[in-house]
């Protein structure tokens, strides 16, 4: 089987770097060079199966290197993916006029790169894909894209027209209100009667027993006057006692109130300081074997553990909140070796013979976001065992935020001790935040 290799034409050495070992990572062997004028040279005596092109570049930029390799018809077939920080419809439509397969991020991430070798046919292994043979009238170019529009493969359905409706007729619906209008008076007519004789009955018995009650009641009222009074006279005196006992309790009990309000204040502040204490404490020591090494990926598998631990820690003692976990990156004095990887200068070596690492912004958050997959899976658990009690915030600061500074660049001096001091700044922080 033969092996795929691909060219990485990038100005940036991290860049470079950081594209290489996705590729190796999919079995590709990798080639790179440093300027649209080296890729044509390169061109010249290797035929690889693929081209990454950054865009911005000393002399020759991506556009014109692409334009250039279109144009002769030794390599006018291999495809080229452009490989930039350049974003935007626009810029994607210019690069595939000129002949570019696709426009990838320096954001990228191995599964997505993977995802897009794989959507192109260059996964090592992979059946190419039969090529699509749009029927439109003349022949396309080779990197034109043609839609075919799905209306155009539907049939046309006939459009049956609703029957006409029929205008009722005037004359017909007006004889039939008037006779339900007759209708409804002959029923009313034929309810009142009966009602006017009852109420007319009902009236004479209902008169003859409201004076009867009344009769009665006035001999009731009669005989319970006094008892009547003088239980009036005994509520309103323990109304009175009620009243005043009411307000004495309810002038103790405000006072009882305020006293509780005050102790449960004091206790809450007092309960907050000390919690935060004692999760200042577990913060600082956490964070004091927080480093990890060069080359290794900030979010791995020892952090998996750490924050087991800790997250099993809180949930017992009943935490809800945030843990934030943030990486910070070094700045590492580096060599190149011979297979185009960064590597650290051996012991006793100046920093005349390395040099300090140059991440710029969007390849330094990629890097310092960076998951094994044991942490991938870690988090998916967590979700699930802790929901929304606790969360897990992952950040980046990238190397903004040195733990100790760097001194001045000074090429006599030992690489080991730059390089020591990236070390300690090349770390995890933790930091507990209860809601």
């Amino acid at each position: 089987m033969t092996t795929a290799l691909a060219l990485v034409v990038d100005d940036s050495r991290m860049a470079r770097h950081m594209l290489s070992k996705m590729l190796k990572e999919q079995g590709i062997a990798v080639d790179t060079v440093e300027s649209g004028e080296e890729a044509l040279g390169y061109l010249c005596g290797k035929k690889p199966s693929m081209i990454f092109m950054d865009h911005t570049m000393p002399g020759m930029d991506g556009f014109q290197t692409l334009r250039a390799i279109k144009n002769d018809p030794l390599t006018a077939a291999i495809p080229i993916i452009m490989y930039t920080s350049k974003e935007g419809e626009v810029y994607e439509s210019q690069a595939r006029a000129l002949g570019a397969v696709g426009v990838i991020p320096k954001t990228l991430k191995p599964l997505e790169l993977a995802k897009v070798l794989e959507n192109q046919n260059l996964l090592p292994g992979q059946t190419p894909a039969p090529p699509v043979r749009p029927a439109v009238v003349g022949r396309p170019a080779a990197n034109d894209v043609v839609i075919v529009e799905s209306d155009l493969l539907a049939q046309e359905q006939p459009v049956v027209a609703a029957p006409p409706k029929v205008a009722g007729n005037n004359s017909e619906l007006h004889e039939l209100e008037q006779r339900l209008q007759q209708l409804t008076e002959q029923l009313q007519d034929l309810n009142s009667r009966p009602i006017e004789r009852r109420a007319a009955n009902r009236s004479h018995r209902l008169q003859y027993f409201g004076l009867a009650l009344c009769v009665v009641l006035i001999g009731l009222l009669l005989m319970y006057n006094t008892q009547v009074s003088r239980q009036i006279n005994e509520i309103r005196l323990e109304n009175a006692s009620l009243k005043q006992t009411l307000q004495e309790q309810s002038s103790t009990a405000e006072s009882v109130k305020t006293e509780l309000t005050t102790q449960l204040s004091d206790a809450s502040q007092k309960s907050t300081q000390v919690n935060r204490r004692f999760y200042e404490s577990m913060e600082w020591a956490l964070n004091q074997e927080g480093q990890f090494p060069f080359g290794e990926k900030p979010f791995n598998e020892k952090l998996v553990g750490v924050l087991s631990r800790l997250a099993e820690n809180l949930n017992s003692v009943g935490f809800q909140g945030e843990i934030s976990v943030r990486s910070h990156l070094g700045r590492f004095c580096t060599q190149t070796s011979d297979t185009g990887e960064n590597i650290l200068p051996d012991e006793g070596q100046p920093m005349s013979s390395c040099e300090v690492m140059e991440i710029d912004p969007a390849t330094a958050e990629a890097i310092g976001i960076e998951q094994t997959p044991a942490f991938s899976s870690f988090l998916t658990a967590f979700d699930a065992e802790f929901g929304e009690n606790i969360r897990l915030n992952l950040s980046t600061a990238a190397d903004r935020r040195p733990l100790v500074r760097y001194p001045l660049p000074d090429p006599d001096m030992d690489a080991a001790r730059w390089n020591a001091l990236a070390t300690r700044n090349q770390r995890i922080e933790i930091s507990i935040n209860p809601q």
